[in-house]
């Protein structure tokens, strides 16, 4: 077909002189969303304004839902490993009952706050990134001597005495202290004697089932259950609170869903029609697990356009390498009207997008329905918020029904604030460019991710056979694949001059999103410290992607400097816009294929030769440059501090949002909080923030 193009913008730019652009320090943006360092990451927070604007209803419903999520929060846990659940309440017991009262460097106290804050920034023990298992600093004894302290305090340990205290914690100890136990969360190279599942720690699937088992065996209930052997049979463990007739049993997770299903009950009483259609449908497939009570839910909240919103369920599947199970996800947002723009003007022209893709016709859409496009701000997310959605992820119902497609404003603030405009700056190879930065970085990202969001996970069609299930064939690549294809579409289309009724240099965004989207490429090494591969899907296809780009000579590799013991600069850069583009059309057009047509062989031979391995020189120098600038290698966020007003019945008459809560503290709340049925978790949090040192007790009280 013929593409928009455009030649001016497209052409190669001159060079400027090659002076490397100077280390930046930390940008003075960061300072109001920065609370304090994690070892190399950053605990920082997001600021949630416009709640004061909702109605009395839509706050009800916003803290309805924001409950709901907490309700299902150790499920996420249970989901990244067999003992992290038991982890999690053994260290927030130790953390409120058993600490020593000094908290100077190098203390007990101090390991453990350590400990605790990275175990809820990655939902478990093992980097959300890497996959890698990581351990505490403080020791086994250590730690029962704390736990001792805590048993003797009142802390709802749930054992009996101190003997059956120290045998419980001889049992964690291998999943505590040994990096060597389950070191891989996902596990995508197996180590010889084992494969994609027996090596990950994650439980999507039971202890000792391997791929071998499951050849020929059919999944009812692929996205919501566990496959678990049973007398040396194949069962699959669906996730679900089973009927009120008890006509579906009850099954695994049924307690969590069950104060899910009731929080989500309580927020229909005040939401809109269409959005209380939708939760209705919510509780009735958390009773059975069902998946096409998933495709109703999801068919009736493409229905929905509310205010206030929410993802909830078992949605996002980069924990299977199978790609198949989902993980629990609770993410609370309303509308930003602020940010709106961009994302309207790219879904009110989705159909001319579709049809300037640079794939084969028959893979293009001939009938768009014309994507729900937002920005949000969220209230809570469970787990780590994303800058952008994409959801429904079923094919099927995308290819019928559209999507919805969001832009998280208030986390891409914080994002670019402490790391993203800063490493931006320093991975600019000129002052020049390091200028550009400073003025587009921040609306090239925010294009990036809607046009990624809006149009890259909602376009294209595939081919009949594959039944809109693209998991079952490209199997653990078909996240990576994703991935990839949906940064593509935003590279591809940037340079499109219906852009210029966003931005008069709307050109110039689109070459800074070309030159940030080698930076991030580049930096991403800094977020791998050991080893010299990419496990993360995100990461894999990126990498999959610069490469594939350096062979079309498109970008190419430069350093500067060096020399008498001072190391060089390294930077990934443009050779050629115009060919850029080219070759970005190129792979897009391939990956579609691979993707429409189930070629598994297709996407392993680019992933396996591109996407995983690094040289480790590289990213020993990107580690070292950006530690020299003290930009966090991740930024772990606190989410807002919604607080309920309630008259004299406890119903909620106001929700309030406060910024002053610590990760820790937020995040033990909604320990005690998600373990609680609606009326009693709203009382309990009103008392919360009335008086915070009120927490133990609270906890105290959970049952054993």
């Amino acid at each position: 077909m013929k593409a928009l193009f455009l030649a001016a913008a497209l052409a190669a730019n001159p060079q400027p002189a090659r002076t490397p652009a100077p280390s930046t320090p930390p940008t003075e943006a960061a300072q109001p969303f920065l609370v304090e360092r994690l070892g190399h990451d950053a605990i920082a927070r997001i600021y949630a304004p416009g709640v004061s604007t909702l109605t009395r209803d839509e706050k009800r419903v916003a803290w309805h839902l924001s409950l709901a999520a907490h309700a299902g929060e150790e499920i996420a846990y249970d989901q990244l490993g067999w003992d992290t659940v038991a982890i999690k309440r053994l260290m927030e017991s130790v953390y409120l009952f058993g600490r020593e009262g000094h908290a100077e460097p190098g203390s007990f106290d101090a390991k453990l706050s350590d400990y605790l804050a990275r175990f809820y920034a990655q939902t478990g023990n093992h980097d959300q990134t890497t996959g890698q298992k990581f351990v505490p600093a403080f020791t086994p004894a250590e730690l029962e001597a704390a736990s001792l302290r805590a048993l003797k305090a009142g802390a709802p340990l749930g054992v009996k005495d101190e003997a059956a205290l120290k045998t419980w914690l001889g049992g964690l100890r291998p999943s505590l202290f040994d990096a060597g136990v389950e070191p891989q969360l996902t596990s995508k190279a197996p180590p010889p004697g084992q494969d994609l599942l027996t090596a990950s720690a994650n439980t999507a699937y039971g202890r000792g089932v391997s791929l071998k088992d499951l050849e020929g065996f059919q999944e009812k209930n692929p996205l919501n259950s566990r496959v678990v052997k049973v007398d040396g049979k194949l069962v699959e463990q669906v996730f679900r609170t089973g009927t009120p007739d008890g006509r579906v049993p009850r099954g695994l997770y049924a307690a969590e869903l069950s104060r899910v299903s009731a929080h989500l009950s309580e927020a229909a009483k005040s939401a809109p029609k269409e959005q209380k259609a939708a939760l209705v449908k919510l509780v009735r497939y958390f009773e059975t697990g069902n998946p096409k009570d998933w495709d109703a839910y999801n068919i009736a909240w493409l229905k929905a356009n509310p205010t206030v919103d929410a993802n909830v369920g078992f949605i996002e599947t980069y924990v299977d390498a199978r790609g198949h199970k989902g993980q629990w996800q609770g993410l609370i947002n309303y509308r930003d009207a602020r940010e709106n723009r961009v994302m309207e003007v790219i879904a009110q022209r989705a159909q001319e997008f579709e049809n300037r893709m640079p794939w084969p016709d028959v893979y293009k859409r001939k009938k768009v329905a014309m994507p729900v496009a937002k920005a949000i701000n969220l209230v809570t997310s469970t787990p780590s918020p994303p800058a952008g959605i994409n959801l429904p992820n079923e094919q099927h119902i995308r290819e019928k029904y559209g999507s919805k497609s969001v832009l998280v404003s208030n986390v891409m603030e914080a994002a670019a604030a402490m790391k993203r405009l800063p490493l931006a700056i320093e991975f600019s190879r000129t002052p020049e460019d390091a200028a550009k930065s400073r003025q587009y970085t921040v609306t090239a990202r925010k294009w990036l991710v809607a046009f990624h969001e809006v149009l890259g996970h909602a376009s294209g069609q595939v081919d009949p056979k594959l039944e809109g299930n693209t998991s079952r064939y490209l199997k653990e690549y078909d996240n990576t694949l994703e991935e990839a294809r949906a940064d593509l579409v935003a590279l591809w289309h940037t340079f499109d001059p219906s852009l210029a009724t966003l931005s008069p240099d709307h050109e110039r965004i689109a070459e800074q999103m070309y030159r940030d989207y080698l930076v991030e490429g580049l930096t991403n090494l800094n977020q791998v410290p050991e080893g010299d591969t990419f496990e993360e899907d995100h990461q894999r296809g990126h990498h999959m992607t610069v490469n594939f780009l350096m062979e079309k000579g498109a970008v190419k590799q430069v350093v500067d400097g060096g020399g008498e013991g001072k190391p060089g600069r390294t930077s990934w850069v443009v050779e050629d816009y115009g060919k850029m583009r080219v070759a970005v059309g190129e792979l897009l057009s391939k990956l579609m294929v691979i993707k429409a047509t189930g070629d598994y062989e297709g996407i392993r031979k680019l992933v396996q030769e591109k996407g995983i391995r690094f040289d480790p020189k590289l990213r020993d120098e990107v580690v070292a440059r950006v530690r020299a600038v003290e930009v966090p290698a991740d930024v772990v966020l606190i989410s807002p501090w919604l607080v309920p007003v309630v008259d004299g019945k406890g119903q909620v008459m106001d929700v309030k949002v406060r910024h002053d809560q610590g990760f820790i503290a937020q995040h033990l709340e909604r320990s005690v909080l998600g373990r609680l049925p609606p009326a009693e978790a709203t009382r309990v949090a009103v008392r919360l923030a009335e008086t915070p040192e009120s927490l133990a007790e609270e906890y105290q009280k959970l049952p054993r």
